[in-house]
């Protein structure tokens, strides 16, 4: 965010243990096509074969639901599942970055929400909507966290918005 990206972000988990793989950040200030995801497949592909576990072994975390581009490359490196916080709709209205809801009506003619997230190569789920089938006290849990999150991400956001026009990002 520092040096001018945008405030999404994905992780790798072995399913096992949970504990990281790989975590990284959205890097488009350095390539535009490093969105979270894709800086994230590509760290977990740096990593030594012997090192690395497969994809089928690992969990996808995403910030924000995964555009069309990471939905591809989620689905070309083998992963069977990606989680988000965020939406598309939270993406274009919390965070003003309409682009993923933008793309996937004008190149695929999708409406919002209008992909498969369950599908022969992986299944997408919401953490929201997860936690919303949640026990009441556990749910109020996860409500209060994600609450904080959404804080604490606005504000990054915000930061983004004042320095966007700095970059030279094709669509910021």
């Amino acid at each position: 965010m520092a040096s001018g990206n945008k405030i999404f972000g994905a992780a790798i988990l072995r399913k096992s243990d949970l504990s990281l793989v790989v975590a990284e950040s959205n890097n488009e200030t350095e390539n535009p096509l490093w969105h979270g995801e894709m800086h994230a497949l590509k760290a977990f592909y740096e990593l030594p074969r012997a090192a690395r576990p497969a994809t089928r072994d690992c969990l996808f975390l995403a910030t924000h639901e995964p555009c069309s581009l990471c939905l591809s490359a989620i689905t070309w490196t083998g992963f069977d599942n990606f989680y988000h916080l965020f939406s598309h709709e939270d993406s274009r209205d919390a965070f003003d970055i309409p682009h993923d809801l933008r793309i996937l009506k004008e190149v695929f003619r999708l409406e919002p929400g209008g992909y498969a997230r369950e599908n022969a190569y992986w299944t997408g789920y919401s953490l929201a909507a997860l936690i919303a089938d949640c026990g009441a006290a556990e749910r109020a849990a996860f409500e209060a966290r994600i609450a904080a999150l959404t804080e604490s991400y606005a504000e990054l956001s915000r930061r983004y918005q004042e320095r966007k026009a700095e970059g030279d990002i094709p669509l910021s």
